[in-house]
């Protein structure tokens, strides 16, 4: 039973946004065509991860707010049916600037 949970957790895709804006993420949302991960609110200095599923391949679209009306919006990354283990980082830093990175987890 040990091994079957391990295995699922490092089979796991896992995307986490990092909040270094220094101001509150009113809301943010991540979106894939089968699936939306919706974030909010998300206080500075804070991270925050949800699991996600790929079921093809696409790429990322970013949407949010800061809590003083900054606008957030990007289409990045990339991810390919049949990837596992899958761990992606958004950051959002000061002025709303939004950098993704991605890779596998624990590589």
């Amino acid at each position: 039973m040990g091994a079957g949970v391990a295995f699922r957790e490092h089979t796991r895709n896992a995307l986490t946004v990092i909040n270094r804006s220094g101001r509150t993420i009113v809301s943010l949302q991540v979106s894939l065509p089968w699936e939306t991960l919706r974030f909010e609110p998300i206080a500075a200095g804070t991270a925050v991860s949800r699991s996600f599923r790929i079921v093809s391949d696409a790429s990322f679209v970013i949407e949010g707010e800061l809590a003083d009306g900054t606008r957030l919006r990007t289409a990045e990354g990339y991810v390919t049916n049949g990837q596992y283990g899958e761990e992606v980082r958004i950051e959002v830093g000061p002025g709303g600037t939004l950098s993704l990175s991605q890779g596998r987890r624990g590589g």
